[in-house]
């Protein structure tokens, strides 16, 4: 009985996957901002064929730089893992060339890589001086009023005097800001 069950449930799944592979190829429209399967009054057809590969094959391929044991590097199309050395670097080039160009290639951007960008090579230019604080006691001062303010605020008042006291505080701060104090 379960092995009858069994056979029922696998024919169950092969005829889903045969249903499923024929709903692939069925024709998906844009309707406004929703896709469909059935037409819809200015809908688009769209492409769901899958992409194919180059039939020239892959354009590049990965070459390692390995490490061996003495210390010596090696460029190899094999993994380092496989020669039992240790890997330093990958690099991807392009496959229609000579192995001898493609370690050339490989190593020209080995170089190029250690070496840094020319906009880090430049010297920095100096930051701009930022105008010192007034030595005349301005931001002191301000720093006072600003206090001053404050506590009025906390002792309260009628709502019109609490508005002035916020204006100036705003105004004293903003003063301070420009100051850079």
């Amino acid at each position: 009985m379960a092995l009858n069950l069994l056979v029922v449930v696998r024919i169950a799944l092969g005829i889903g996957i045969l249903c499923g592979a024929g709903a692939g190829h069925a024709q998906v429209y844009r309707c406004g901002n929703s896709y469909s399967h059935t037409p819809c009054k200015g809908g688009q057809v769209i492409d769901t064929a899958p992409v194919v590969s180059d039939p020239r094959g892959p354009m590049s391929r990965e070459i390692y730089l390995c490490s061996a044991p003495p210390g010596q590097n090696y460029w190899s199309s094999a993994h380092c893992a496989e020669h039992g050395w240790r890997i330093e670097r990958i690099e991807r080039v392009p496959t229609h060339i000579s192995w001898e160009e493609q370690v050339a290639a490989a190593r020209q951007a080995h170089r190029s890589a250690l070496q840094p960008p020319a906009a880090l090579v430049q010297s920095p230019s100096p930051a701009p001086r930022l105008p010192s604080p007034p030595v005349n006691g301005t931001c002191t001062a301000l720093e006072e009023h600003v206090k001053a303010l404050d506590s009025m605020g906390r002792a309260g008042s009628r709502y019109h005097d609490l508005d002035r006291v916020r204006r100036e505080r705003k105004n004293a701060r903003d003063q301070q800001y420009r100051l850079r104090c």
